[in-house]
């Protein structure tokens, strides 16, 4: 219907445009544009006003009239300076070019209006510019300036390079046309006369070369400002060469620029000009195009000269061979900035001495620790996760996210799952409209285990399940499971409609449910039903029969798709979080602000801190990592977005309001955030450090943390991240969390932490934590541990557990039995003043698709222990074993093993057939005594195997 529609729109704009043309009617042409323009507009509107009620519907209409007018009337103002400055820079074009006369026009107002439209954000930010206390070091700007200022003139800039340069292209393109006796009229190249055009004034030819040049004056201005990112020494920023040779070149070359220009506008300079090139005498047009090349050419070598040459031969002849010396202040300039940048200013730097013991009095007086410990890997976990909780085919479980809540006034770390719907997964018979729109709409209910709690069996114990969810305590009960808005939900949903809604899977049965929120946008009017059947399933959705004025259409309910439509100048993280805080289940996803125009600082790069951590391997397996910072030079967490799962309201809390750039949108939108004081206390203490967030700082602070220029110049002390042995292969320990009691902390906290081990080491030289408890949130710690003792790093606790016979060889045994050993996270878990290892091993059968936690490894030291549960691991660190001793069972040497047996059973019952065929009896029995034998200890043998798998 809509297709139909606007094709006969189309076609009747097009019918109504060709008559006029062919009947010369000008009224015929306005119409048929004015119907072809309405047609645009009509369908236009219709999304702009889908939009519009999407934010209405949110309570952020006023967010959304602000960006709206601000981009309209940006783009507007920006089209009629464009079409009026390239009108007066080619007003002194011939009358005789009447076929592509307004074509340079109508070119400025398309790069104005569409600047206009991507750049209003830019101006924004400008106009509501708050000022900061930090000056760079070399001009004595402020930060404002860079962060706010800079970006607006650098895009006016590069807008006026188009529109002049569009003038300047429009202008010498008639000039040459006129150089050789030619004009365009109708379409067609013909001869005009050289003699009249010989009179001919170049006001516009000249007029637009010398804005162009003021225009690369300005731009070389500008230039100076951001030699504050240029990457030509030692650093990122302004080096030794920069501050005493480009500056200067910059502004001599500024001062030859502009002079060039004023050459070709005032005539008697112009003249001598040109008497010097010896093109006075020549036909007018060939003489300015001369001169303008000329100019050009003056240009180009000078910039070459004075931009590029010089300053490369001080800096080889005079920086390089003295350049420690001379770049010491210049890398302090950017160790200080850097640090600011990535809030790396605000790290407590600590000594971790490492001298404390650990004893079975350590234990006790860390019960609450221990009993947190995350024994449970996130990928082992989903696995689990799938096999026994997504019930059904059509639900899914996007992640596993780590968390903390009070259980029986019990503070417990917790591994969490959203059971989300995944309309993919039906078979594609039942993937149709209704189905997909009105009836499948949500996902239900979450998973919760404990971190360190495993069944028997070796499967996690589960504090939340089933369906309909049934919740270990009091403080987990469910009363609002379902999941309308996640990581998953990519489709559109109508609810509220005369089709009730698959709620959840109840045996044979199913249960409906009817929605009963506010989430969404109501279906109130037929117009608004129009609206979106265009948007949507276009006739299927405006026909159906199924909504009604009470129903109300959700999209855009996608977790981070959601919040950036919402907050669009925020970079969000890759993984929300799903928390239950008084029965409703909410999001928490964190939100970046972020700037590539700090001062003198070092951007962060994937791509580097990769090859800074192993040169030699491919740095594609550290891509996925924080991605999409990469490049930034500045970053503050400064926003956490909450988003309810059931009604899809957002709420923006303001975590880090000292930053500069989000007191600038807080200026701008106001009614999009709240202060954090604001946000309720029991979603507060679910807040978390953002591991993407540690990862860029940790990365940054490898390099940062040497503050001394000399010993950063060197590099003598560069840091990287500690490596594991996990799923099969080697890789840098991401950070994770833990529970942990920080120095003169009243009891355990919530944090996140990432080990560091020095470049081309495997013993670990410090680690840095991020505090998550409300009360200490955003305190950003590090420990050092003391250069002269060797602490072991996580690759080095693999090493032993490798060299270990017991182990190894009982490990090997598992890996070839038909099952597959998953060595989980290696976590380094800091104990009072020491430091406990701990891995979890998981089993998985071939024919299984879930593993069983088997083995729990812990180590102190150079202490090793195990045990099929962690109170066991850590009881081995106290007790003497014997050389022998192991928790596995013995393995003869001697025995026969399986396949023999098997080879044995088969001989003895050939043995026995062929003796009752040949009616030898005695024999007969003897090979029957041999098979029960071999039978029987091939029943112990797989007893004992099960057994051990089990364990």
């Amino acid at each position: 219907m809509y297709n139909v529609l606007a094709l006969l729109l189309v076609v009747s704009a097009l019918a109504t445009f060709s008559i006029g043309v062919s009947r010369r009617d000008p009224i015929r042409i306005g119409l048929g544009i004015l119907l072809g323009l309405a047609t645009g507009l009509f369908f236009a509107l219709m999304n702009f006003w889908s939009e519009m009620l999407w934010f209405e519907a949110l309570g952020y209409g006023e967010r959304f009239w602000t960006f709206f007018v601000t981009r309209i009337a940006l783009g507007a103002s920006a089209a009629a300076f464009g079409c009026l400055s390239v009108h007066l820079l080619t007003r002194g074009l011939t009358k005789a070019i009447t076929q592509t006369r307004y074509w340079p026009e109508a070119l400025g107002t398309l790069c104005g209006g569409f600047w206009g439209l991507a750049h209003w954000d830019t101006l924004l930010q400008f106009l509501h510019a708050v000022p900061t206390s930090i000056q760079d070091p070399i001009f004595g700007k402020s930060t404002e300036f860079y962060l706010f200022a800079l970006p607006l003139y650098d895009a006016l800039y590069n807008l006026l390079v188009l529109l002049i340069g569009a003038a300047l292209l429009a202008n010498i393109a008639a000039a040459a046309l006129r150089a050789r006796g030619l004009t365009s009229r109708d379409n067609e190249i013909v001869l005009i006369d050289i003699e009249a055009v010989s009179k001919h004034r170049h006001s516009s030819l000249y007029a637009s070369a010398a804005a162009l040049f003021f225009l690369f004056a300005w731009g070389k201005y500008l230039a100076r400002y951001h030699l504050m990112y240029a990457a030509t020494g030692v650093v990122n920023g302004p080096g030794w060469t920069d501050v005493n040779v480009r500056i200067p070149a910059y502004a001599l070359i500024v001062i030859l620029t502009a002079a060039l220009g004023i050459l070709l506008v005032v005539p008697p300079l112009r003249r001598r000009w040109q008497r010097l090139l010896r093109s006075e005498d020549r036909i007018p047009d060939i003489s300015a195009l001369t001169a303008l090349g000329g100019a050009a050419g003056v240009l180009i070598f000078l910039w070459a000269i004075v931009l590029t040459l010089v300053p490369g031969l001080f800096q080889w002849l005079y920086v390089e061979p003295n350049e420690i010396t001379l770049e010491r202040p210049y890398i302090r300039h950017n160790i200080e900035f850097t640090r600011h940048a990535f809030n790396l200013h605000r790290v407590e730097e600590r000594e971790f001495p490492v001298t404390g013991s650990f004893t079975s009095e350590t234990v006790q007086q860390n019960r609450e620790m221990f009993a947190n410990v995350r024994l449970w890997d996130w990928r082992a976990l989903s696995a689990v996760n799938q096999q026994f909780q997504e019930i059904r085919l059509y639900y899914k479980f996007a992640d596993v996210d780590v968390d903390r809540y009070t259980i029986d006034g019990v503070n417990r770390q917790v591994m969490v799952s959203a059971r989300e719907l995944d309309l993919g997964n039906l078979p594609p018979r039942s993937q149709t409209f209704v189905n997909n729109q009105f009836k499948y709409t949500h996902g239900y209910g979450i998973v919760m285990s404990d971190v360190s709690e495993f069944t028997p069996e070796g499967l996690p114990n589960l504090l939340i399940k089933d369906l309909p969810t049934r919740s270990a305590a009091p403080e987990l009960a469910l009363e609002r499971p379902q999941i309308y808005y996640g990581e998953l939900t990519n489709s559109y949903a109508v609810t509220n409609s005369s089709e009730m809604e698959f709620d959840y899977p109840s045996g044979d049965e199913n249960a409906y449910i009817h929605y009963s929120g506010k989430g969404g946008v109501e279906l109130s009017s037929l117009w608004r039903r129009f609206v979106f059947g265009w948007r949507f399933d276009g006739t299927r959705f405006f026909m159906s029969n199924y909504p009604h004025p009470e129903s109300r259409v959700m999209f855009n309910r996608q977790i981070r798709r959601r919040v950036e439509n919402v907050a669009p100048f925020l970079h969000f993280d890759e993984d929300p979080y799903i928390t239950l805080v008084d029965g409703r289940l909410y999001w928490i996803i964190d939100g970046y602000t972020t700037s590539r125009y700090y001062p003198y600082s070092q951007p962060f790069s994937v791509r580097g801190s990769a090859m800074n951590e192993d040169p030699g391997r491919s740095f594609r397996p550290f891509i996925s990592a924080a991605s999409y910072l990469d490049g930034v030079n500045y970053l503050r967490n400064s926003v956490k977005a909450v988003v309810d799962a059931f009604d899809g309201t957002v709420e923006l809390y303001v975590f880090d309001a000292e930053d500069p750039v989000i007191q600038v949108w807080r200026s701008i939108v106001p009614e999009l955030f709240a202060e954090k004081e604001e946000m309720p206390r029991q979603l507060l203490e679910h807040v978390r450090y953002p591991a993407d967030l540690l990862l860029v700082q940790g990365l940054m602070y490898a390099k940062y943390h040497m503050t001394n220029p000399e010993v950063f110049y060197n590099q003598e002390d560069l840091w990287v991240r500690a490596t594991e042995n996990y799923y099969g292969r080697v890789q840098p320990v991401k950070p994770y969390y833990i529970m942990w009691e920080p120095p003169g902390a009243a009891g355990l906290e919530f944090v996140l932490m990432m080990p560091f081990t020095p470049k081309r080491k495997q013993v670990l030289i410090g680690w840095m934590a991020g505090l998550c408890d409300p009360d200490n949130y955003g305190r950003f710690l590090v420990y050092k541990f003391p250069k002269e003792k060797r602490v072991l790093g996580p690759q080095q606790v693999e090493t032993k557990i490798d060299q270990d016979p017991f182990l190894s060889g009982q490990l090997t045994l598992w890996d070839q039995r038909g099952s597959n050993v998953i060595r989980g996270n290696v976590l380094a878990i800091p104990v009072e003043e020491t430091l406990l290892y701990v891995e979890p091993i998981y089993l998985r059968a071939e024919t299984a698709a879930y593993p069983e936690l088997r083995l729990v490894i812990v180590m102190h030291e150079d202490h090793l222990s195990y045990g099929k549960s962690f109170s066991e691991a850590l009881e081995g660190l106290f007790t003497k074993r014997a050389e022998t001793e192991s928790i596995f069972s013995p393995v003869d040497p001697d025995a026969p093993s399986f396949n023999d047996l098997i080879l044995q059973a088969n001989q003895a019952f050939e043995s026995y057939l062929d003796g009752l065929a040949e009616r030898r009896f005695d024999a007969s029995s003897d090979a029957l005594e041999e098979l029960q034998d071999a039978l029987h200890q091939l029943s112990e043998q797989a007893a004992d195997e099960t057994e051990s798998t089990r364990e």
